[in-house]
């Protein structure tokens, strides 16, 4: 059984995903933080930052394969729906680099601080 989403559909979760998942993510650590400093345990916030970070790992690979069906080459002078969806695809790629990399700098002080600190 083959799941096959919407193209454009696809291409929004690429570019939508990784922001969104990021933002939750750090909502969640600022709910969860009282709760880490009262066990101390960072389990939840360490849980937290994972799933944010496999979920917008995620984004990417879906926004890289539909950049792959869509062809490498450059669109060249011609505009139209191919080209707007190749640059959509690359900006996913990009949007879900760049918070994964924003995903692990905000996870580093919880390995290296207290759960109170």
């Amino acid at each position: 059984m083959s799941f096959q989403i919407n193209r454009d559909l696809a291409l929004w979760i690429g570019v939508l995903a990784g922001p969104v998942f990021w933002l939750c993510s750090f909502e969640a650590k600022f709910a969860w933080a009282p709760w880490a400093c009262t066990f101390q345990t960072k389990l939840a916030l360490y849980l937290v930052s994972l799933l944010a970070l496999l979920l917008t790992a995620a984004s990417g690979v879906l926004a890289w394969r539909q950049w792959k069906e869509l062809g490498k080459d450059p669109a060249g002078e011609a505009s139209g729906a191919l080209a707007r969806s190749r640059f959509m695809a690359i900006g996913g790629i990009v949007f879900s680099v760049s918070f994964c990399m924003v995903i692990v700098a905000q996870a580093i002080p919880e390995l290296m601080l207290g759960a109170c600190e």
